[in-house]
């Protein structure tokens, strides 16, 4: 595993809680270069807070998210 995929399971991990207790799931799908791909469903597909991108941005800032 290397260096942005642990960062980014770890962002993801430590909303692990919040993701939950509101009925959502996300998960980490592929990652190529400087993009990943996050899956997320729930109430967190359709949410507008930006609350998963700021997790990921604030431990990885050039990464660019693709939502699914």
């Amino acid at each position: 595993m290397d260096k942005t995929e642990e960062l980014i399971r770890e962002a993801l991990d430590s909303m692990h809680c919040l993701v939950e207790a509101h009925k959502g799931y996300v998960e980490m799908g592929e990652i190529k270069g400087n993009r990943v791909v996050i899956h997320c469903g729930g109430q967190c597909s359709d949410c507008e807070n930006k609350c998963i991108e700021d997790a990921l941005k604030e431990r990885v800032p050039d990464i660019e998210i693709v939502f699914r």
